[in-house]
């Protein structure tokens, strides 16, 4: 889960599977501009690789057929975390083990800190897989990009036009970004949280440790006990991750109530008519199991709001 890789097929195919490349070639840059300029000089077959938890066992299937690796691991400029401004910037290799200890994240993102800890996979998906490779996957099941979006991530990508700073929601919705072959996604920007912001991740999963079959972020402010703004996202129930936030605006100005439950279930289930049919359940199941996160996140949002805000009081 969740490396800086990307699933650029060849076109040979046998027996329903992609043959792996009998002599592919490997390239390890030392900068993220001979990175770049190098991937903008090649033609296809060319797929990016640093952390390899999702890659490698694409590739092990013989579901890849990679003619050159191109490993961005060793870029400095591609890791860490810092404040710059009103906002924290984190580099596309940051491993999910660092999200979940650093200072800068839990104080400014704790949300994003929280659903990096839920995670799947074990001690080694948390210390090799980067919140890149999370992104650059899109794998439904994973959980970091709901946060992301609840938390109205931007992100850079840099490719042989330069680098452009656009919103992740935006990204995901586009299909010649290149990310993972022609393209390197290098830094994810979020806007520190409000202290008085209530916010919470809710996943259904069988097992500790396991994918979801349904999850959502949310993230809420409130004044006088009254909603002034929500952000919900809910992810593993469809191909990509869905934002409810529209469909939940007419709880604005209203007060929280347990009753609001079953209206936030009632509205995104909807929402949710392409959900996914596979090993974490039927789709069917999966679209009201999505409202029923939907409404939980909600609800536990509001509930750590009012006692952020209690606590910030006294």
């Amino acid at each position: 889960m969740g490396c800086y890789s990307s699933c650029a097929k060849g076109s040979a195919a046998k027996k329903g599977r992609l043959a792996m490349s009998l002599h592919p070639q490997y390239a390890r840059p030392r900068s993220l501009e001979q990175a770049s300029e190098l991937l903008s000089n090649l033609t296809s077959g060319a797929v990016i690789i640093a952390g390899g938890q999702e890659i490698m066992p694409s590739v092990n299937y013989g579901h890849l057929m990679p003619e050159i690796y191109v490993d961005i691991g060793g870029l400095q400029d591609l890791k860490g975390v810092k404040r710059e401004g009103e906002e924290v910037s984190i580099g596309a290799l940051t491993v999910h083990r660092d999200l979940q200890n650093n200072t800068i994240v839990n104080d400014d993102l704790p949300l994003l800190a929280y659903s990096a800890l839920q995670v799947g996979g074990g001690w080694q998906v948390h210390n090799r897989g980067t919140i890149g490779g999370n992104i650059v996957a899109m794998h439904p099941l994973y959980d970091i990009l709901p946060s992301l979006i609840s938390l109205g991530a931007e992100v850079e990508v840099i490719s042989s036009e330069g680098m452009r700073r656009v919103a992740l929601s935006s990204l995901l919705r586009e299909t010649s970004h290149g990310l993972g072959s022609a393209s390197i996604l290098s830094r994810i920007i979020v806007k520190k949280m409000d202290k008085q912001q209530g916010w919470a991740y809710e996943k259904l999963k069988i097992t500790a440790g396991g994918y979801g079959s349904a999850n959502a972020a949310a993230v809420v402010s409130m004044k006088d006990g009254r909603f002034s703004s929500l952000k919900v996202t809910v992810g593993a129930v469809c191909p990509m991750p869905v934002d409810v936030s529209d469909a939940l605006s007419d709880l604005i100005d209203r007060e929280w109530s347990d009753s609001l439950k079953d209206i936030i279930s009632a509205k995104c289930i909807p929402l949710l008519s392409d959900a996914l049919s596979d090993h974490q359940g039927d789709g069917e199941w999966r679209q009201v199991m999505g409202g029923l996160m939907a409404s939980r996140a909600v609800s536990a949002a509001a509930e750590c709001c009012s006692s952020t805000t209690k606590k910030l009081d006294s």
